[in-house]
């Protein structure tokens, strides 16, 4: 399957289009051509996520880690961490994902395999990401099993749903030992700057067609402005109008691609003040044109009918 552009509700949270609700696992083929400029913006989600970068690289971020990914490398994103991934300068990156819900491999809440290998991860704080790469022997394997899952899941010849929970449950437990030492570690000190970020990112997905201020992004997560500052830095090391102007062009760009609406409306509806500004962000973020990005979108349209 060919993963469509990111969809996120209210609450920040990826809409997983899972094919089939009684079994909890979407696989699927991600080309980062689909994503606007490149990037897929910060979001999470429950299911714990497995990627392997089958070409290119990529820039995965999480709120305390940045890795960088390259054809052959893979990751482990644990449930609910926030994150963000951009493409890297060279070859378009495409990668194969596996999104699950662990309780697939569970068995059921409170089983052994739920106390005793998975609940541990899942609530493990130091385990936001893990990098994979094939020169460790138990993380080559692993990637290994994540592949035949998906090539299973991708088949779904009859009883494929046994293949892909086996194949998972091992890519687990390999998991589990790559991650005993970080587990066993000395709990890092909670804080609450992941909570705070949702919430200010969730109030400027809200209100992006306002005029907002620095002070009226901090008082969504109950902060001063000098925290707010500190928290986007820390966490997504940007600023919150940096994160504010990329948005805006992610909704502007999605209009060009989906709408005849001209670029001076799109531009107001997006939060613009004047139509010269927009075009220079957009040429910014996008390395483009507004008008340059919609005709080569209307292009790829006909070329697909």
């Amino acid at each position: 399957m060919i993963a469509m552009p990111l969809q996120l509700n209210e609450n920040l949270e990826e809409m997983v289009p899972r094919p089939d609700e009684a079994f909890p696992v979407w696989a699927f083929y991600e080309s980062f051509d689909l994503h606007e400029g490149g990037r897929v913006p910060w979001h999470w989600h429950p299911d714990v996520e497995i990627t392997w970068i089958l070409q290119g690289s990529i820039r995965l971020c999480t709120n305390n880690q940045t890795i960088t990914l390259h054809a052959g490398d893979g990751a482990f994103i644990n449930s609910n961490a926030l994150h963000y991934k951009e493409l890297l300068p060279g070859t378009v990156p495409a990668a194969l994902d596996l999104l699950f819900d662990p309780l697939l491999i569970s068995g059921s809440h409170r089983s052994v395999y739920e106390q005793k290998y998975i609940e541990p991860i899942l609530t493990c704080r130091d385990l936001e990401v893990m990098p994979l790469t094939p020169s460790v022997t138990n993380q080559r394997t692993l990637l290994e099993h994540v592949r035949s899952a998906y090539d299973a899941a991708d088949r779904g010849m009859r009883g494929y749903e046994f293949t892909v929970r086996n194949h998972l449950s091992d890519a687990w437990f390999l998991l589990f030992q790559e991650s005993e030492t970080i587990l066993h570690s000395k709990p890092v000190i909670a804080d609450h700057r992941e909570e705070r970020i949702k919430k200010m990112l969730l109030y400027i997905q809200q209100h992006f067609q306002e005029k907002l201020s620095l002070e009226q992004i901090a008082d969504a997560a109950n902060i001063s402005s000098r925290e707010c500052l500190r928290c986007f830095n820390q966490s997504l090391n940007t600023t919150p109008f940096t994160y504010l102007l990329e948005y805006r062009i992610r909704q502007a760009a999605d209009e060009l691609k989906h709408t005849s609406r001209a670029v001076t409306d799109i531009a107001y509806s997006c939060g613009f003040s004047n139509t010269s500004y927009f075009g220079k962000i957009f040429r910014k973020f996008m390395n483009c044109s507004p008008s340059e990005y919609r005709s080569l979108y209307q292009d790829r349209n006909k070329m697909e009918v």
